[in-house]
């Protein structure tokens, strides 16, 4: 099964997005094949904009994707990778406001638990935090 990031579900909504039929194919081959999914932070994220949030669940359930709720074993190992995280900044003079959110690590952390592929636009985080994860990226990232 494939996990799909947000930034995936919102290129596949984005016509404009310069990666909106790579997201639409994939994710229209992973319905049609091993399964796609979004759980409950992707759902969490791609509502922000949305026209109407109440109805993304619906709509990507209609898509053929299956919903699913983050495992309680994703959590701790998305903790120690947000907190790696956060000690590089120190490290490194950076400010400790993360402009990356935790949620991020926890899409992360499900595809590892789960032992799930993750279809993202975003591969170096998961790379370095969560290096046996497989990804699904567009051509050249």
């Amino acid at each position: 099964m494939i996990l799909f990031d947000t930034s995936v579900l919102i290129d596949a909504r984005d016509p404009d997005s310069p990666w909106h039929d790579w997201a639409k194919e994939l994710i229209a081959s992973a319905v049609g094949g091993e399964g796609a999914v979004a759980n409950t932070v992707t759902i969490s994220e791609a509502s922000v904009r949305a026209v109407n949030p109440d109805a993304v669940p619906r709509l990507l359930e209609r898509f053929g994707m299956i919903l699913q709720n983050l495992p309680v074993s994703a959590a701790v190992p998305a903790a120690k990778a947000f907190r790696v995280y956060l000690d590089r900044l120190k490290r490194e003079g950076k400010k400790l406001e993360s402009k990356v959110p935790l949620p991020d690590f926890l899409i992360g952390a499900h595809a590892q638990s789960e032992g799930l592929h993750l279809a993202t636009r975003d591969p170096d985080r998961v790379r370095t935090c969560f290096p046996g994860v497989k990804l699904i990226t567009p051509i050249g990232l």
